[in-house]
């Protein structure tokens, strides 16, 4: 006979992913086991219950022990995973003064989130992502250590307030020993993956501070890697998710600024592949470079009239009117239900983006408002069904969000769109000010009954990059 407690606990596979666990008769599968055809089961051992302290929580895995850490030599998606913490595994970090190994071993709540989590489009990634940082921590290479310890302090003082003085000083002291971006050159797969990750984790920490420029580093890394990552890096791996990270970072700042990205990506190779940052949307991101580029001609040929644009403009607008998702066969398989409406509403929402600002470098603000407010409350109707049926947003949406509340003229839909920033953008605490910043100068500017175009942006928003 089970006891009442044995009959409340969630089985193994949806406490992994944080899911709901829902059997009506505790001798059977869960509903989610069974959809997925796996074995239910609770193994687990039982935990006390309550929050833990902050000092007492621990990873989910451990590191390799020394021998095995020698011999990682690129990253990886199956690392082994173990049942102890870092407790056990200081000696594998050398160097980390006793906040820094703090910091560190917050990064995975075994029982909670981790601020690592709301990069990723779900639960499926978090695991591997954490790896993927840990293993970061573990190389030899001292500026991977530095920016992965940078990026942990300066995540948990933008998380928890109480770290803020501290996580600050540890993050900008490692993230300055880290900044060796002059001196990488890429010759192989392996000096591919440390500048990736090198540059991801800057670009992480710079979106966290105040005076960070993550266009910036991003723009130079993809510099770098735009000749070589098509001979060593594979599009299947793990390295490419982190380069469409840096390639999201840079494509929303030059469509913002209307400016051409560093690189076009490729996305051959790419079906059924799920981003754990983008998810399905990878293949819009060589249409909305392509915006970026004819944006930054008509921002710096203002007033010349171009055929050859326009048409350009609408094959782009009619390439994304056509342009549906095409999730993998055993989308709902490979991820919840709650992921795959994520995944979807995603690249619903970038595919929207596109053809707004399409709408907006063809017709200024003031003109054609209706067409355009259309499409924005499509936007906003997403971010809402979103809130709704998860209870998160997504990543890689915040430019869509904020292009869609440049649409917005009502008082009343003001105030709404404003409260519901902290739900949607959730990447730090700097992106909402600068965010709302943004937003501000914008409304502003169309009280004012300034009529700009969306590649004139840019004297409206008066900041620096």
């Amino acid at each position: 006979m089970l006891s009442n407690r044995q009959i409340k606990r969630a089985c193994d596979h949806c406490h992994a992913v944080k899911e709901k666990c829902r059997r009506l008769d505790p001798k059977r599968p869960c509903e989610r086991c069974a959809r997925l055809s796996q074995k239910c089961e609770t193994r687990r051992d039982i935990t006390k219950t309550g929050r833990k302290s902050r000092f007492a929580r621990r990873l989910a895995y451990t590191l390799p022990n020394a021998t095995e850490a020698a011999c990682i030599s690129g990253y990886v998606d199956d690392l082994p995973l173990y049942n102890a913490g870092l407790g056990s595994n200081t000696a594998m970090l050398p160097g980390l003064d006793a906040w820094e190994m703090h910091f560190v071993n917050l990064m995975k709540d075994g029982e909670g989130s981790s601020p690592l989590d709301k990069f990723l489009v779900g639960p499926s990634f978090y695991q591997s992502h954490h790896v993927a940082f840990m293993q970061s921590i573990m190389k030899p290479t001292s500026p991977l250590k530095d920016a992965a310890v940078a990026c942990a302090a300066v995540l948990f003082g933008d998380h928890e307030a109480e770290y803020a003085g501290t996580s600050m000083e540890i993050a900008y002291e490692r993230a300055a020993r880290a900044v060796s971006l002059r001196s990488c050159r890429i010759s192989n797969a392996t000096d591919l993956g440390t500048v990736l990750v090198l540059g991801m984790s800057l670009t992480t920490f710079a979106m966290h501070v105040a005076e960070g420029h993550p266009s910036l580093i991003s723009h130079y890394i993809l510099s770098l890697v735009e000749p070589q990552y098509e001979r060593f890096l594979p599009p299947r791996s793990v390295l490419t998710d982190f380069l469409m990270c840096l390639i999201c970072t840079e494509t929303f700042e030059c469509l913002l600024r209307s400016e051409t990205p560093a690189m076009r990506v490729n996305t051959d190779g790419r079906s059924e592949v799920v981003d754990r940052y983008v998810g399905i949307s990878y293949p819009i991101f060589p249409l909305l470079y392509d915006i970026c580029q004819i944006s930054s001609c008509m921002r710096t040929s203002p007033g010349v009239e171009s055929h050859e644009r326009a048409d350009r403009l609408t094959e782009l607008s009619s390439a994304l009117e056509k342009w549906q998702p095409s999730p993998p066969p055993d989308l709902l398989r490979r991820f919840s239900q709650s992921e795959a409406v994520g995944i979807l509403a995603q690249a619903r929402i970038l595919r929207l983006l596109g053809l707004l600002i399409i709408h907006r470098l063809q017709h200024p603000y003031g003109r054609k408002d209706h067409a355009a407010s259309r499409v924005s409350q499509a936007i906003i109707a997403e971010f809402e069904m979103l809130l709704e049926r998860t209870g998160r947003s997504v990543p890689c949406t915040a430019l869509a969000y904020l292009a869609a509340c440049f649409e917005i003229v009502d008082a009343e839909s003001r105030g709404h769109a404003i409260s519901r920033m902290p739900e949607i953008i959730t990447f730090s605490r700097q992106s909402q000010i600068k965010f709302h910043a943004r937003l501000i100068a914008v409304w502003n500017a169309r009280d004012l009954d300034h009529s700009f175009c969306w590649f004139e942006l840019g004297r409206y928003l008066c900041e620096s990059k």
